[in-house]
């Protein structure tokens, strides 16, 4: 009987603090300059540039989006309430849901208890939020223009 051999560098790793999802900031972090967009090399069409300067905004909202302490809080008092009135069922695709399950897993292994389910309601819940305080310019209104284009 042949006994699997494990891969430990991926375990490694995570014990490390050099988790994919949560990697840890180096103490001197140099922001480098965005280099300029060099024009594509072949046309593109109208449309597809389109979604992507809304997929570029779109970034660049997600990467700006600091939530307030107020709102933080408030997420908080929502997601800590469970959820027992309505479900609703969503389709996801594999890649979705194994980034998903990382995310919980990392938390697990930190030793705080969570779910699929209560990141999920944090991530809609800070969605919703974001498009309530900056409306069109919101994360969620510039992808779905995007998505609509």
């Amino acid at each position: 009987m042949s006994k699997k051999k494990l891969d430990v560098s991926t375990i490694t790793n995570e014990l490390r603090g050099q988790s994919v999802y949560f990697p840890q900031k180096q103490e001197e972090e140099v922001i480098k300059p965005e280099a300029p967009l060099s024009p594509p090399a072949q046309p593109i069409s109208d449309s597809l540039q389109a979604s992507k300067h809304s997929s570029n905004l779109a970034s660049k909202h997600a990467s700006t989006l600091a939530l307030s302490t107020e709102m933080i809080e408030f997420i908080r008092k929502i997601v800590k309430n469970p959820g027992k009135e309505d479900v609703l069922y969503i389709r996801l695709t594999k890649e979705e849901k194994d980034k998903l399950a990382d995310v919980s897993y990392t938390y697990k292994r930190q030793g705080m208890k969570t779910s699929d389910n209560e990141v999920v309601r944090i991530a809609i819940n800070a969605l919703l939020e974001d498009y309530k305080a900056n409306g069109e310019t919101s994360l969620l209104a510039t992808i779905l223009a995007s998505l609509h284009a």
